[in-house]
């Protein structure tokens, strides 16, 4: 007997909780293999106004590393309603300037944000690219907790997937 969920998908601790006041690179997920990627972003308590911020951005890679090449794409995301209930908000459409989650905005806080990205688009945006990562910038936040986790759906899914790092 196996464990189905992650016999399908490759689960990835893509940043860890952390409490922060730094711009953060969640890690690089390879596309070669993933036939969707989605990331989970949770976040703890922001301040109550707007400089506590999280500028949430999807972005292609060359490499496994940032650099000036790197390339901000669309994405759809919804972002879950507040802590300790099940409703989700409204597929919505990520641009390439990011979503940015505020205090001060429907009480963002606290929430959950799934994100998805379909790699099969990502070669008309960035031909070059064999990663994509979350960019988190943080620049006027007082204090936030984060943390990412990416799934992945493998091309090939068996028990032991092939590397998406």
């Amino acid at each position: 007997m196996g464990v189905r969920f992650t016999e399908k998908y490759q689960i990835v601790p893509a940043y860890s909780p952390i409490e922060t006041t730094e711009a953060k690179e969640s890690v690089f997920v390879a596309l070669k293999n993933a036939q969707w990627v989605t990331f989970l972003l949770q976040t703890g308590a922001l301040l109550t106004d707007s400089d506590d911020a999280i500028l949430v951005t999807v972005v292609s890679a060359t490499g496994n590393t940032t650099n000036a090449n790197d390339t901000a794409i669309p994405f759809k995301y919804r972002l879950s309603s507040e802590l300790g209930t099940d409703a989700w908000g409204a597929i919505t459409a990520g641009t390439t300037a990011g979503v940015s989650l505020e205090a001060t905005t429907d009480k963002q806080a606290n929430r959950a944000m799934l994100i998805d990205v379909d790699p099969a688009s990502i070669p008309a945006l960035d031909s070059d690219a064999l990663y994509v990562y979350l960019d988190l910038a943080t620049t006027t936040i007082t204090s936030g907790a984060i943390s990412v986790a990416a799934f992945i759906e493998p091309r090939y899914p068996q028990n032991s997937n092939i590397s998406s790092s």
